[in-house]
């Protein structure tokens, strides 16, 4: 056991603070109450800075919670704070809580509905990845040019990939199905890991690599995923059940599996490391490939050249690189037309 404890910030209590308070605000559950006395209980910094806010926006609901683990009479009370109504209180709240989300997060929140926990979107723009850990402790690394929608409640935790491709970490909640949504289909999962990639509005490439997984067409079943996904007959529920080391091309009511070998597998992936890996595909697939971390074009100047078969291990944005691959392994010439299109062609 360690006897190493980490000292925070002034402004990470004060953020931890309005978490606390926005949570007290809507309720708290069950487990919370208990993770809270103990936030509560673990600094009289913690506490003090509870009640300052608490006072500075009326929010009697945090004071009351405070009052019933602890009297109020023992926290350092200074000159009583100016009234304010309820209704700025809770804007105020509501911004400082919106804020501190952002500068830790970098997600745009979207609206709460209902017993939602936390909806919001996640996006990176052309050549941007990034990691986000969402409130369940689960990772998503998003590549290049992705989006996603989040909805979690007290019942799912429910992602929709819009655009891109996400590998995803999920976090073990039996209680909580993990369910992406693409393409007219639903992945589920309650503790696995899984990289999925929308090719277009119809098809998607889900690769899981552990754990398993269980796919479903959306419109075919609504049955609970959560019983089904550790039942070995799943696929008598019109399903169908992924393991680690396999990879299917899934479409709106078909499904292609096929296993793949750990080498593969780490090819798959090297997208996490900004390597872009090729294995005889044709050079038109290869180069929109290559489009998705950079923003240009490539033209051909003949149809030929576009089936020309490419292989290798190409850095994400780096065109210079590609360009000069393309020219010393392939023969390919090429000429740039502008800062965004690139023509090439071949003698051969």
């Amino acid at each position: 056991m360690t006897n190493i404890k980490t000292f925070n910030s002034k402004e990470t209590i004060q953020q931890q603070t309005s978490e606390w308070i926005s949570r007290i605000d809507r309720g708290l559950r069950a487990d919370e109450h208990k993770a809270f006395k103990n936030w509560v209980n673990s600094s009289e910094s913690h506490r003090q800075i509870l009640f300052d806010m608490a006072q500075t926006w009326d929010d009697m609901s945090a004071l009351n919670e405070l009052k019933d683990l602890m009297p109020l009479n023992k926290l350092a009370v200074g000159p009583q704070k100016p009234y304010r109504s309820p209704r700025l209180a809770l804007a105020a709240s509501v911004a400082f809580v919106m804020f501190s989300v952002l500068s830790f997060l970098m997600f745009k929140p979207s609206q709460v509905n209902g017993n939602d926990a936390l909806a919001h979107q996640l996006m990176t723009h052309v050549g941007e990845q990034k990691p986000v850990t969402l409130e369940d402790g689960s990772v998503v690394y998003l590549n290049t040019n992705s989006e996603l929608s989040v909805h979690f409640t007290e019942q799912t935790r429910h992602i929709t990939l819009i655009r891109g491709e996400a590998l995803f970490e999920v976090a073990h909640d039996t209680a909580r199905p993990f369910i992406v949504s693409a393409a007219g289909n639903t992945v589920t999962a309650v503790g696995t890991a899984f990289n999925m990639q929308l090719l277009d509005e119809q098809r998607f490439e889900l690769l899981v690599t552990e754990g398993k997984v269980l796919l479903k067409n959306e419109m075919t079943s609504h049955a609970d995923a959560s019983d089904e996904v550790l039942d070995p007959l799943a696929t008598q529920h019109g399903g169908l059940l992924l393991v680690a080391g396999q990879k299917a091309l899934v479409a709106e009511n078909s499904a292609q599996e096929h296993d793949l070998s750990i080498e593969q597998i780490q090819n798959e992936l090297a997208w996490r490391q900004g390597i872009v890996v090729f294995h005889g595909e044709p050079l038109v697939k290869a180069l929109n490939e290559i489009s998705r971390y950079m923003p240009v074009n490539f033209n051909f100047d003949n149809e030929k050249l576009k089936e020309k078969r490419v292989a290798g291990y190409f850095k994400a944005g780096d065109l210079d690189g590609l360009l000069a691959a393309l020219n010393n392994n392939f023969n390919i010439q090429y000429k740039k037309v502008n800062d965004n299109t690139i023509l090439l062609f071949s003698d051969i």
